[in-house]
């Protein structure tokens, strides 16, 4: 059947258009008969839930799915000597497995001394950016002319997206938001005739959502086509005139962005939580007891120190001359469920990554976790049984092929993959674990076929198969829609409800926020201030 995309009365020479396209992903057709224009005074955005196929509507406009019949065609110029793909610039969070992961991975622990480690000018130079080939020769005065393009682009990259402050940082210091604004400095630092960018607010704290906004505002009304692709409604900019609705792989509406909003199939999207509630959570569900249950073992409390699971004493981290954490007292005592927030770069990843004991200066700090010292090696592995993670972050983790299941019986030995037999008690464990969260069956399909919903659901239930006492969630709702992310709050609300687990939820949308945490551990230059809630 063929999507014919309504048009605007008032036309315009064409930027981009489709006609009867149709794509293959894998065996499957997906977006089959496709027609849609994007004319040249528009500026769209794709709207969809979790899984329905808008980020592969872009990899499609973009030249990265086959093209099995119709026309895909653009309409805009290309520098000399670029072909109109190559003008074409994505961000996504998956591009951080790519660009960013591999470099991180392969430098954390070797980053200690500020001469070792990748610094961003480093990611963000001529030739990083434009991947220039050493061996290539050029001739004088076109190189020349090329670098000079270059650092024009530069210059208004760093002051668009406030990177400046960051260029002496080592890239693995930066947070989630940091490094989304330096990867899309990255972008527009190339000639480019179209930028996608998938999920942009990513990581970002409130005052940079609204800053950004207007930068994307500002690039769209200067003319630079920029296609928003979001499951947050609320993250739109102003300068998108026109949305396009994605739903299970094919086009299900497109018009006017005012138009489009009003319809009940994209008002879903927005979910069914409001200032801070929630309101899917039936009474009976939440019927739990309103304690903390300490657990026995020999007869003897594990929870020792009056119940504290988490004791740090002046705890500080440096990268370099770039102090990130400063002088960090906290207690977390069982059944005390705590936000970590704070702006961009305030230091909360790097506090959970103490806490897991997976950073190198976790030895050159005085912290104890369930009674023990962390930074006594023969124990670090014993404590991880008793800690459960979840983070967008891990998702880039794990091998392309790695089904929902293994995923989710790695946790069973804290590794990322499955590297040893499963035995029938674990392999019950883990079905039961599955079950709990409604993916028994899908236990069989590979994390990443799996919508974005059901990949972090997919890695709680990794966290929680080994029953862990304390819970860490860093930004776990990142990318969701509406539906998925009361979902997965509903899911965590029962769970400290119920006792099972104390937890520590770090989130620059507090609105998200489970509400049985009652306690607020606030980070900003480096400091922390605790709070009520």
């Amino acid at each position: 059947m063929t999507r014919k995309v309504q048009r605007s009365r008032r036309h315009s020479p064409p930027f981009l258009s489709l006609r009867e396209a149709t794509f293959r992903l894998g065996d499957d057709l997906i977006f089959e008969g496709t027609t849609w224009n994007f004319e040249g005074h528009h500026q769209w955005a794709i709207v969809g839930a979790n899984g329905s196929g808008k980020s592969l509507f872009a990899d499609a406009l973009r030249g990265r799915l086959p093209l099995v019949h119709g026309v895909l065609q653009y309409h805009f110029k290309t520098p000399t000597g670029m072909t109109q793909e190559e003008t074409i610039g994505h961000v996504s969070f998956e591009d951080r497995k790519a660009n960013v992961h591999e470099t991180v991975v392969q430098s954390r622990w070797n980053s200690l001394e500020e001469r070792e480690a990748l610094k961003v000018r480093e990611f963000l130079s001529y030739q990083s950016v434009m991947q220039v080939n050493p061996y290539e020769v050029q001739r004088a005065d076109e190189q020349k002319r090329a670098q000079a393009q270059f650092a024009r682009r530069l210059k208004r990259a760093l002051r668009l997206l406030r990177v400046e402050e960051l260029m002496g940082r080592i890239l693995i210091s930066l947070s989630n938001g940091e490094m989304q604004r330096v990867q899309i400095a990255h972008e527009i630092c190339r000639p480019l005739g179209f930028l996608i960018l998938d999920e942009p607010f990513t990581g970002m704290d409130a005052q940079m959502r609204k800053y950004f906004r207007e930068v994307l505002n500002n690039l769209m009304v200067n003319g630079l086509k920029v296609l928003v692709v979001t499951a947050q409604l609320e993250d739109l900019p102003r300068a998108v005139t026109h949305v396009l609705n994605v739903k299970n792989r094919r086009v299900a509406g497109a018009g006017t962005k005012r138009h489009m909003l009003a319809t009940s199939h994209v008002k879903k999207l927005s979910g069914g939580r409001r200032h801070g509630r929630i309101f899917q959570v039936s009474r009976r569900s939440l019927k739990q007891p309103a304690h903390y249950p300490l657990r026995k073992k020999e007869g003897v409390t594990e929870a020792r120190a009056n119940g504290v699971l988490l004791r740090m004493r002046s705890v500080s981290v440096s990268y370099g001359s770039s102090v990130i954490l400063r002088g960090i007292d906290w207690v977390v005592r069982e059944g005390e469920s705590w936000a970590l927030v704070g702006p961009n770069g305030s230091g909360k990843s790097t506090l959970l990554s103490l806490v897991m004991g997976d950073h190198p200066q976790v030895y050159a700090n005085q912290i104890e976790i369930f009674g023990e010292h962390l930074g006594i090696s023969e124990s670090v592995w014993e404590l991880k049984q008793k800690l459960g993670w979840v983070s967008p972050e891990l998702q880039v983790h794990f091998d392309d092929a790695a089904t929902c299941f293994e995923v989710v019986a790695s946790g069973l030995h804290d590794t990322i993959g499955l590297f040893q037999p499963v035995t029938r008690s674990e392999r019950s464990r883990v079905m039961r674990s599955l079950a709990e969260f409604d993916l028994a069956e899908v236990a069989r399909i590979p994390l990443y076929g799996l919508s974005g919903g059901q990949q972090r659901m997919a890695l709680l239930a990794r966290a929680l198969v080994k029953k862990p006492r304390l819970l860490l969630l860093d930004e776990p709702c990142l990318g969701l829609d509406g539906k998925h992310r009361d979902f997965f709050v509903t899911a965590i609300e029962r769970l400290i409800r119920s006792g099972t687990v104390t937890v520590v939820y770090v989130t620059h949308r507090t609105e998200e926020l489970p509400v049985s945490i009652r306690r607020v551990l606030r980070l900003e230059n480096g400091r922390a201030t605790v709070e009520p809630r």
